[in-house]
């Protein structure tokens, strides 16, 4: 199996959306790909107790280093349980409330607050 990286393409149109002036990020607007779910791991995240936890097949993404870096969030986009594609996106952005849940892709979207934390907009 091909571990993922962090698409770099990816990144920048997600961080170029949040630096903009527009309070709400909508990501359900991702469409260059397929994806399903997103799943946002916060610095730290131990891969293996998110996998077993919310039972997804993230063996793909388990090299990344998430465990061990405390400047990113690590969006990673879901299609039939599985990782597809993952995006290391700067905590300059902001840092994110949702973390460590499963989030339908027709929910995906943000709210930046004042105190720099990204919520899923109601």
């Amino acid at each position: 199996m091909t571990s993922l990286h962090s698409d770099k393409t990816l990144t920048k149109k997600i961080e170029t959306k949040f630096k903009s002036k527009s309070e709400t990020i909508d990501l359900t607007k991702l469409n260059s790909f397929e994806w399903k779910e997103l799943l946002i791991l916060g610095p730290y995240s131990m891969i293996d107790n998110v996998e077993k936890k919310l039972n997804l097949d993230l063996e793909n993404i388990k090299v990344n280093g998430i465990e061990y870096i405390d400047s990113v969030n690590l969006l990673v986009f879901i299609k039939d349980g599985k990782s597809i594609k993952i995006s290391e996106v700067s905590r300059e952005i902001g840092d994110f409330v949702d973390l460590g849940k499963i989030i339908e892709k027709r929910n995906a979207k943000f709210i930046k607050t004042e105190n720099g934390k990204n919520k899923l907009a109601e």
